[in-house]
């Protein structure tokens, strides 16, 4: 059986190269890693200026991946000075990859900056900078766990995860969900802060944590990616 092919974003940084500083696609192994090992092929998206229309047409499921923050006039705010990494560029692309994947039905797993940007471009906005920024960008390595989630009963997630009211994930973000997105439904929480969205309308799931790095250890981290390339693979009969 061919494994189902798995579109995922990437940043565009400016890296050091033998021409000088040049800005480069970059994604984390993990990322790929996570994919396949749950039986996906990943096929890396670098920023395009200019996306054509059809660029998910050969793919059957969509990454958006962590990084950098979104630009807030996104959410008509201007920038607090905690805000970095912001690519108007990559926030334009990653909109064109939702978009389309949405209009195809396709299914989608956002992570970070992920259901950041879910969650911006269905009419929600962002915390710019967490109180207790500390509980929730960790000095331990990414395959530590970093504090609990509480998660909701009935939800997609809780099924991945067994059932479980409870779990342990790692943390990197210094933003949050603010307000909600229409048609977002919470799934997971930190206290106040939203760790998880699923959406009411779209094959969806988006985590705030980053469970690339947690895959190869951890099966209910682990099991976020083979059930969305399970996903993914459905979907590929259908068109």
């Amino acid at each position: 059986m061919e494994r189902p092919l798995i579109a995922m974003s990437a940043a565009l940084e400016v890296l050091g190269t033998a021409f000088g500083d040049r800005d480069c696609t970059k994604l984390g192994a993990d990322y790929t890693n996570a994919v396949y090992a749950a039986g996906g092929q990943p096929v890396i998206m670098p920023v395009s200026p200019a996306p054509v229309s059809g660029i998910l047409s050969r793919m059957d499921g969509l990454v958006l991946t962590g990084g950098g923050d979104l630009d807030p006039s996104l959410y008509g705010e201007e920038p607090d000075k905690a805000v970095y990494g912001i690519r108007k560029d990559r926030d334009a692309f990653e909109t064109a990859l939702y978009q389309e994947a949405i209009a195809l039905g396709m299914p989608i797993l956002a992570i970070c900056r992920g259901l950041q940007l879910v969650n911006v471009l269905r009419g929600g906005t962002l915390l710019q900078q967490i109180e207790d920024e500390q509980s929730h960008w960790q000095e331990n390595p990414p395959t530590n766990m970093s504090h609990a989630i509480t998660v909701a009963s009935g939800s997609s997630l809780a099924a991945t995860f067994g059932n479980a009211g409870e779990a342990k994930v790692n943390s990197y973000h210094h933003q949050a969900v603010k307000d909600l997105g229409a048609g977002l439904q919470v799934t997971a929480v930190c206290g106040d802060v939203i760790e998880a969205v699923e959406a009411a309308d779209a094959d969806l799931v988006g985590v705030q944590w980053h469970p690339e790095h947690l895959a190869s250890t951890n099966d209910q981290q682990a099991g976020l990616f083979t059930q969305f390339v399970q996903r993914a693979a459905e979907f590929r009969t259908t068109v």
